[in-house]
């Protein structure tokens, strides 16, 4: 996949095939929505038309990907157009866009959602995508045991939240 340049069509689309799935999630787990992640979704994929980095492996364009969802979420969520949108008025009735599966793995969404957004970004990258504490910590150029206590944080953050769900 790495042999041609990434600018042809087939290589994107390629790339694209192999890695879209992580890069929505992140953007998701990052974002909270469907359109904001949508946008930045739709970032990552130019920003690699665009600049045609020099990607060395496979998990050089993973890191490449991973990274650049990270920044270009946080960018979303810091701009100013974000600053001036207003919530919808009262009684407005929004279609449901929720994903559809069972109750329980919805919670657990619910839950990942209201998490800090430097927990929920660990455990993001550990138990979607796979990442060692070891690799998430170079990815977000944190040490190894900052990571592992946000993991843990995270986990205890979670389950309290999972059974505070249970109880009502």
């Amino acid at each position: 996949m790495m042999e041609r340049s990434q600018r042809t069509g087939d290589a994107v689309q390629e790339i694209m095939d192999a890695y879209s799935g992580m890069v929505y999630r992140l953007a998701y787990a990052r974002t909270g929505n469907r359109a904001d992640a949508d946008d930045v979704y739709q970032e990552v994929f130019f920003k690699l038309f665009r600049t045609n980095p020099r990607l060395e492996s496979e998990a050089h364009l993973k890191a490449w990907l991973i990274r650049t969802t990270i920044h270009t979420s946080v960018n979303l969520l810091r701009s100013a157009w974000r600053r001036h949108v207003r919530p919808l008025p009262d009684g407005y009735d929004a279609p449901d866009l929720s994903f559809s599966d069972d109750g329980r793995l919805s919670e657990l969404r619910k839950a990942l959602m209201r998490l800090p957004e430097k927990q929920r970004i660990v455990i993001h990258l550990y138990y979607y995508e796979r990442l060692s504490t070891e690799e998430i910590a170079e990815l977000l150029g944190e040490k190894g045991a900052t990571v592992r206590s946000r993991m843990k944080r995270g986990r205890e953050r979670l389950r309290s939240l999972l059974t505070e769900t249970e109880v009502e």
